[in-house]
């Protein structure tokens, strides 16, 4: 019952008692008249055919962040007779759309229109669109039947993708000159080629005159010397992040990866984006192959110290490495410098997540960054609101001993 069928009940309560106390005909025949519209408006509720079945089409299902998709609702009424005129609800995350719903005329039996509306990707992630809800009402507002129609559908956002510019030094993958050729070695077997046994590597690649040396397993690493490549780590921890939404700390790291991982491809690198340790080394792959991980990146309870040895160890590729990260504790900054050293090119990005919650820039993160340009590293802070681009063009335009940005302005 609606609430303007609540009301009419409520008001023949009321005329019946003021016809009984008072004793007016004319009050009694008016409270017979609204008890007969209210029962026939249950018994329409009751027996009113209505069988719809819907198919819905999303029209494209993955788009860019900002990007607006269309979702096509088809309505078929399999039923032998008319159906009445419906409201029709689609369930939708609200960052999306705000409770989309059209109104559907009465449809002949075996007939079927299509409707349609907007999503807005104004949201990284992953979403699921429905199930259908079709609410049909008498003609006089009073009672309503709801239907819920099964069927979803999976929308996903991309992370926000900006161009940066040109001019980072990116060097090839170890052990590899500018050329794509193997580095000559005058002992031999370039110890760059060599790395810590991980679980799952193929045994037949145990290099046993390291294994003897250092008393452990060691691996040869595996040949890829026709495209350099570029290790992006992504800091998730979910203790680390804050804020909430689109300026949530978590939303500006994953932009800053699929950014970054788009302009190294664009410049010849093949890409890997880890943010966990791994238990084998993990293959390059183009960079819009990351996006619909990236998409649904959240906050996760990681060990990001774990996966920054295995880094420093060979464990998990060679060449450029990028990190993104929350701003590190000391012992982690030094854990990050660590992993840095055989890499081609080291580039740090560090999210200073308390201006993500809403308070001043924290001094640790531009210490951060002070300390990783003192290692050799090229560095840079990434505030809330900042320009990604601007801050990309800090570690082109600025060597190391430079100070980094406060974000303060």
């Amino acid at each position: 019952m609606t609430s303007r069928g609540i009301g009419l009940v409520v008001a023949t309560l009321g005329t019946w008692v003021a016809a009984r106390s008072f004793g007016i005909d004319e009050l009694h025949a008016v409270t017979v008249a609204a008890v007969v519209v209210l029962l026939g408006a249950l018994v329409w509720a009751r027996l009113v055919p209505e069988r719809l079945t819907a198919h819905r089409l999303v029209e494209p299902a993955a788009l860019w962040f900002g990007q607006r998709t269309r979702v096509r609702l088809r309505l078929t009424n399999t039923g032998r007779f008319p159906t009445p005129p419906v409201q029709v609800r689609d369930q939708a995350p609200p960052i999306l759309a705000s409770r989309p719903q059209v109104r559907v005329g009465p449809l002949g039996p075996r007939r079927r229109v299509t409707v349609t509306y907007e999503l807005a990707g104004d949201q990284r992630g992953r979403f699921t669109i429905g199930p259908l809800t079709v609410v049909a009402q008498d003609a006089f507002g009073l009672v309503q039947r709801r239907r819920t129609l099964p069927g979803t559908a999976e929308v996903t956002v991309y992370p926000p993708v900006v161009d940066l510019p040109a001019g980072l030094p990116l060097g090839g993958a170890t052990g590899v000159s500018s050329s794509g050729l193997r580095r000559a070695s005058a002992i031999g077997e370039d110890l760059a080629d060599i790395r810590e046994y991980v679980r799952g590597d193929d045994l037949r690649s145990v290099h046993w005159p390291s294994t003897a040396h250092r008393g452990k397993l060691m691996v040869r690493r595996s040949e890829d010397v026709l495209t350099p490549r570029s290790t992006i780590v992504l800091d998730v921890r979910r203790d680390r992040h804050t804020g909430h939404g689109p300026r949530a700390s978590i939303e500006t790291a994953v932009a800053a990866a699929a950014s970054s991982a788009h302009h190294l491809a664009k410049h010849g690198q093949n890409v890997t984006v880890v943010d966990r340790p791994v238990l084998r080394a993990p293959s390059p792959r183009p960079w819009d192959s990351w996006l619909a991980e990236l998409a649904e990146t959240q906050p996760e309870d990681v060990d990001l110290p774990a996966l920054l040895r295995q880094i420093a160890s060979g464990a998990v590729g060679d060449g450029a490495l990028l990190a993104i990260v929350t701003t590190p504790r000391p012992g982690e900054l030094r854990a990050l410098v660590r992993a840095g050293r055989a890499a081609s090119t080291r580039t740090a990005l560090v999210v200073d997540t308390a201006s993500h919650g809403g308070r001043r820039p924290d001094p640790a993160t531009a210490e951060a960054v002070t300390g990783l340009r003192a290692a050799g590293w090229r560095a840079t802070s990434l505030h809330c609101n900042d320009d990604l681009r601007q801050r990309w063009g800090e570690l082109l335009g600025r060597g190391v001993g430079h100070a980094p940005s406060t974000g303060v302005s």
